[in-house]
């Protein structure tokens, strides 16, 4: 499979999440990024981008076992990506906002390791 536009992406949106939160930790962002909740809803929004365009075909593509077991690991890192992002909605929470970034950028990267792995391996 190897690396295609889909990882570049989720890059550049992992990319702008991690701005984002800079950016509202620092107080530097705009009226998108003045709380905690609203800066959730940006983050929730962006964190799909980039796992739809991560972690896809794990999803929709059949896989060897090495991929199942990468299938799993995306769908724990983005289950708690999502459970922190509405704790971060709902509550109000910093932390819950931080643990959505953090998840999501660790499914990114387990979504890109699997894309190198099977680079040369099929279709």
């Amino acid at each position: 499979m190897g690396l295609t536009w889909r990882d570049l992406v989720s890059s550049v949106t992992v990319v702008l999440m991690i701005l984002a939160y800079t950016w509202f930790m620092y107080g530097m962002g705009s009226l998108l990024l003045s709380s905690a909740w609203a800066a959730s809803a940006v983050e929730l929004v962006l964190g799909s981008v980039c796992a739809v365009s991560a972690a896809g075909d794990l999803h929709t593509r059949p896989q060897p076992l090495q991929g199942l077991i990468f299938r799993k690991v995306t769908t724990v890192l983005g289950t708690i990506a999502v459970l922190a992002g509405l704790a971060g909605l709902i509550a109000n929470s910093g932390r819950a906002l931080e643990g959505l970034v953090v998840f999501t950028a660790f499914l990114w990267l387990t979504a890109t390791i699997w894309h190198v792995l099977a680079t040369g391996s099929g279709p």
